[in-house]
């Protein structure tokens, strides 16, 4: 008798594995550097000067003289450029002695019309000569004049585009000035803050780059508000003059007068 064969199943039984949670997100910091702040925010802060010129050639010449280097600083008068215009200075030597002959071509024809001696036409011709004469030295003297640069106020080289005994023709930038001493800020400020800044309102701005905090006082206030973003600009100038300030530096502007001791912060 034959014994049924009993065959034993054996089922695998498969554990599913769940992701791990993923970690709780740390709270955002409440303590941002200042530097970190977006420089687009209606309340940029930042350092310009009041007055910047940038150079250019009038005449072709070749660069006889450089006097100053980039970040060099210059009094006002101080010749910070010469080019060589030794054809220029010919040409208006040229100029002068035809203005000299033509004052005497002048002075003689008026002469001889009291006589009689000469018409109407020939007097008239003689005059026009004189005064073309003189525009042309007039002309050339300019000419020769911007042969050299002078510094129109006090400050500092920002930037030099030529280099000593290259050509330049007219148009060609020669460098760029700034002024570092009469330094002013411009700052997009609320339009509400109207009600109480004014000009004359003085304020403090810390500047990041050499961590100090200094004086300022509006000066200029924009008759337009931006309708978008309800701000106006607001101009100020630095009421104690300091050497160690730069255009372009930085910082965080706070308003004693501001009823709601509001604080303007900016980044670099």
């Amino acid at each position: 008798m034959l014994s049924p064969v009993v065959g034993a199943k054996t089922t695998a039984s498969t554990t599913t594995t769940q992701p791990p949670l993923p970690a709780a997100l740390p709270d955002p910091p409440t303590d941002i550097p200042l530097q970190s702040l977006n420089a687009n925010t209606p309340e940029y802060v930042i350092i310009q000067p009041s007055d910047q010129a940038t150079f250019s050639s009038e005449t072709a010449a070749s660069v006889a003289k450089l006097s100053v280097k980039e970040g060099s600083h210059f009094q006002i008068g101080d010749v910070l450029l010469e080019l060589d215009c030794r054809l220029q200075q010919a040409e208006l030597k040229k100029a002068q002695a035809q203005q000299k002959a033509s004052a005497m071509a002048e002075k003689s024809a008026i002469k001889l019309k009291s006589y009689g001696a000469i018409s109407e036409f020939e007097l008239v011709k003689a005059s026009s000569d004189a005064q073309i004469a003189n525009a042309e030295v007039d002309k050339l003297n300019a000419v020769v004049e911007k042969c050299t640069i002078k510094a129109p106020f006090n400050g500092s080289v920002a930037e030099i585009m030529i280099h000593p005994h290259e050509s330049v023709k007219p148009g060609d930038p020669l460098l760029k000035i700034v002024n570092t001493e009469a330094l002013e800020f411009e700052i997009q400020v609320p339009s509400a803050w109207l009600q109480w800044l004014h000009i004359g309102t003085v304020f403090n701005v810390h500047l990041h780059e050499v961590n100090k905090t200094i004086s300022a006082k509006v000066t200029l206030i924009d008759p337009q508000i931006e309708p978008v973003s309800q701000s106006v600009k607001v101009t100020s100038v630095i009421t104690q003059p300091d050497p160690t300030l730069l255009p372009g530096m930085s910082g965080q502007a706070s308003f004693p007068d501001n009823p709601m001791n509001n604080i303007i912060k900016g980044k670099k």
